[in-house]
């Protein structure tokens, strides 16, 4: 069975990679090790905070800006070729001041205010009109109008079913144990059961990426980070855009349902959610929005976000002709993958590298560009 690209994980970035692609004319098989979209894809918030987390200028923060301005397009793509979207709203993001740090707040995001983009300073007026029920001691607020969310379990199936009709195929489960190669060219890859041989590979299994033989210099290059989360309810929701407060954020959905996030820690492959972390995210949450404490708990779950050592991903050739990867996109998989889809089919089809892929390259930690 041999393919021209076989891209190894289904979710959002291994799925639209998979798409771009195939609109180039590649014929792609997308190989995943449990169904396709499942893991931390469809268990993230997707917040899509491209200013609100931009702590600084550079790669990270220049990619976010690209890709953030493609979600919009994406969506109304994605309408057109499945009848759905994304979810994709531009309701705002926020970040809540009390007196004694809200000039200090504002100055912190000079930076972006000097690239002209959209920084607001709310004063006490302005932050009860779009968040009403935020705790009294807030007193301003700063407000990034451009910022806007998506819902990932929506957004993953419809670019999996605008991918499948694009002619990619889907297997799941499958799991991959190594990437063959000869001569300094990939081969293809070889599964629990099979051989599969494809011209070109493209690593794009998240977390997992590091336990795939043959690909990464280090595995420990990518390794999981547990985030968890729950999901409250009530009506209405007191606030409308997101609110990054306390070290978390409350995501505000149409529905009622506010998403509540998220914890990191490093345990390994550990699944599962614990008393001490969902009782952070509660107390998070009610300090923020004291009425929260009369809603309802919904849900709560975790996922495997994939962390490299410098919080970027790993995009580019692996040092084997044909062989690519795209992972390691710690909390803004959902953020990112319209921009990565994109700089991987340009350097697959065209050989077109973007003006950012030096500081992805996967190579950097073992030159030690990263210092």
């Amino acid at each position: 069975m041999s393919e021209t690209v076989l891209v190894v994980g289904g979710g959002l970035v291994g799925a639209l990679v998979a798409l771009r692609l195939a609109e180039s004319g590649q014929t792609v098989r997308v190989l995943d090790r449990d169904q396709p979209g499942a893991e931390a894809s469809s268990a993230a918030a997707g917040i899509l905070a491209a200013q609100v987390e931009g702590s600084a200028p550079g790669a990270a923060w220049e990619l976010g800006l690209a890709s953030r301005a493609l979600h919009g397009t994406l969506h109304s793509e994605l309408i057109e070729l499945t009848g759905d979207g994304s979810g994709y709203r531009k309701n705002g993001a926020l970040e809540p001041t009390t007196e004694l740090d809200h000039e200090g707040r504002l100055a912190a995001c000079s930076w972006q205010r000097s690239r002209e983009l959209p920084v607001e300073s709310l004063d006490e007026a302005s932050l009860r009109a779009i968040a009403p029920g935020l705790n009294a001691r807030y007193t301003g607020g700063i407000y990034f109008p451009d910022d806007a969310t998506v819902d990932p379990p929506r957004l993953v199936a419809s670019v999996i079913e605008a991918a499948a009709r694009r002619g990619v195929r889907f297997e799941q489960g499958a799991v991959v144990r190594e990437v063959t190669t000869s001569g300094g060219r990939v081969t293809g890859v070889r599964t629990e059961l099979s051989q599969r041989s494809a011209e070109v590979v493209v690593l794009c299994a998240g977390a997992w990426s590091g336990q795939v033989g043959g690909a990464l210099d280090d595995p420990q290059e990518i390794r999981p980070a547990r985030g968890q989360l729950l999901e409250l309810a009530m009506s209405p929701v007191p606030f409308s855009p997101v609110v990054y407060a306390g070290g978390g954020y409350l995501l505000p959905r149409s529905d009622g349902r506010v998403c509540v996030g998220s914890t990191l820690e490093m345990v390994g492959f550990e699944r599962g959610t614990t008393a001490a972390g969902q009782r952070t995210l509660l107390d998070r949450a009610i300090d923020a929005v004291p009425s929260l404490g009369g809603a309802r708990l919904t849900r709560s779950w975790s996922s495997f976000r994939p962390r490299t050592p410098d919080g970027l991903p790993l995009v580019g050739e692996l040092g084997v002709s044909g062989l690519f990867v795209a992972a390691g996109h710690h909390r803004s998989g959902v953020l990112l993958a319209p921009i990565t889809a994109e700089i991987v089919r340009d350097l697959i089809v065209h050989g077109r590298r973007h003006p950012q892929l030096g500081a992805l390259r996967p190579d950097r930690f073992r030159r030690g560009l990263d210092r």
